[in-house]
């Protein structure tokens, strides 16, 4: 069957266009009004049954998973084919933002909105990809399922459920990072380091009663705030002289104590490199001032041993490989509290597969400091000459020309991992501005229906007679 896909796609753009932008508004940040009917909060669970409700609408079997997972099945055959999407979204800071982050706006040809990129606008192409080669009437020789998740962005707890009751996949692809095409992905290692408190003294100027950031592991710190008990005069100014030198944005407010706010700038939590971390930045002026003991020893210790070191030169835990590049640390959650003996800053660490970061945390030894691991998970392998690779490759090529770029292996964590024989493909494209887990998370449509044309011919070929 000769398909020119490119066309069938512009005969689905409006339509693929309003279910999207639906998608979008639907706010699916994890809630903490968890219930067995919204285990992961209303937002996640609406944006859940929405797309789902789609798959309803044109005609296709559609399976609810615990309320935490869900699939559209198109196709027919022994062999299942599955593509991974999610439709949670991260945590949002509404003032950073130009227009409303769930009010999907389209300017000069981007659709701006939180998820458009990650992962609602890629998940939407696949869809579409799997429903313009159904409605043309292929012949189908696998059944092609799109799983969809709800809680990929804080644990893929929906996966891991859905495939404790639904088929594996023997293959399949995941449209959530860049094209084109990843084959392997970084190994994952999550820990905390925790401050052991000792007796206070009264000698300081002011005393560290709370200090925040971040909210999930996954994404570098945007903004951080710290509360101070001691003497208000000259912190304004002093605050305001560090920001200026930083070339960064904050604010002081005073009332019974004092609270100092930093904005960072968000990256994904696996390219830490490309953010700047506000609870670290926070955390450097904090240092400059005569704090309390255990205040001191937890902020010196953030500026001596973390910040600005994506790499983990100083704590000596740095590590890299030729195929699978550097190991690198986001510290993406931060909680000191005085009143509850609680300071801990959570990293997450993608590394490569050769690397025993486990055994090389063990030796690290610092003053106040435990390190507890919390959580790790083996890196993700494809040969780069299986069929998977080699036919997706062929496809991207063809509607690109790019010829220069090709397969590699990712920091970030995705469904691809999932899947017995898994790989991770587009939507970003080489050379685009990369805005996931960002303010201001923009997806061009020209983009969107390239993907979509993307999809439906690799989809064809590994899937059709």
């Amino acid at each position: 069957m000769d398909i020119n896909f490119k066309q069938e796609v512009l005969n689905y753009k409006e339509d693929l266009l309003k279910d999207l932008f639906d998608l979008l508004r639907v706010r699916s940040i994890l809630g903490t009004d968890i219930t067995d009917e919204t285990p992961f909060g209303r937002g996640p669970k609406e944006a859940l049954d929405l797309i789902l409700s789609f798959g309803e609408r044109d005609g296709y079997k559609t399976k609810l998973v615990e309320n935490k997972a869900g699939h559209i099945e198109v196709g027919e055959g022994e062999e299942l084919f599955g593509i991974l999407g999610h439709v949670d979204v991260v945590p949002v800071v509404e003032a950073d933002w130009i227009s409303h982050p769930f009010k999907p706006e389209v300017r000069d040809g981007k659709i701006y909105a939180r998820g458009s990129l990650d992962d609602k606008g890629p998940t939407m192409a696949a869809y579409y990809a799997v429903k313009l080669l159904d409605k043309l009437g292929v012949k189908w020789n696998k059944r092609v399922r799109l799983i969809i998740g709800s809680d990929e962005e804080t644990g893929f707890r929906c996966v891991e459920s859905y495939f404790k009751h639904e088929e594996q996949p023997a293959l399949g692809f995941t449209p959530d990072a860049m094209f084109p095409l990843v084959y392997a992905e970084k190994a994952r290692t999550t820990f905390d380091h925790k401050l052991i408190f000792v007796e206070d003294s009264e000698l300081y100027d002011y005393k560290l009663v709370k200090f925040n950031g971040g909210q999930v592991l996954n994404m570098v710190i945007a903004s951080a705030e710290a509360e101070l008990a001691g003497e208000v005069a000259g912190i304004k100014e002093k605050f305001e002289k560090f920001l200026s030198q930083e070339k960064l944005e904050g604010e002081v407010n005073v009332a019974e104590t004092i609270k100092l706010t930093l904005k960072g700038k968000a990256a994904h939590g696996s390219t830490p490199q490309f953010g700047i971390n506000g609870a670290t930045k926070l955390a450097e002026f904090l240092s400059t001032l005569g704090l309390d003991v255990n205040g001191k020893n937890f902020v010196d210790y953030i500026v001596e041993k973390l910040a600005n070191d994506p790499f983990g030169t100083k704590l000596g835990i740095d590590y890299s490989d030729d195929e699978m590049g550097a190991a690198t640390y986001n510290y993406g959650i931060l909680n000191y509290n005085l009143e509850e003996k609680l300071a801990v800053i959570s990293t997450d660490c993608r590394h490569p597969k050769k690397f025993s970061l486990v055994e090389r945390l063990s030796s690290v030894k610092v003053d106040n400091i435990n390190i507890e691991v919390t959580s790790t998970k083996e890196a993700h392998y494809v040969p780069k000459d299986d069929e998977l690779v080699t036919t997706l490759m062929d496809v991207y090529r063809k509607y690109t020309g790019d010829t220069k770029n090709d397969a590699f292996v990712l920091g970030g964590g995705t469904y691809a991992r999932c899947l017995k024989k898994g790989v991770a493909f587009g939507l970003l494209f080489p050379g685009k501005q990369d805005t996931m887990h960002q303010a201001n998370e923009f997806l061009e449509i020209e983009d969107l229906l390239l993907a979509t044309a993307i999809y439906a011919e690799g989809i064809y070929k590994l899937c059709c007679e």
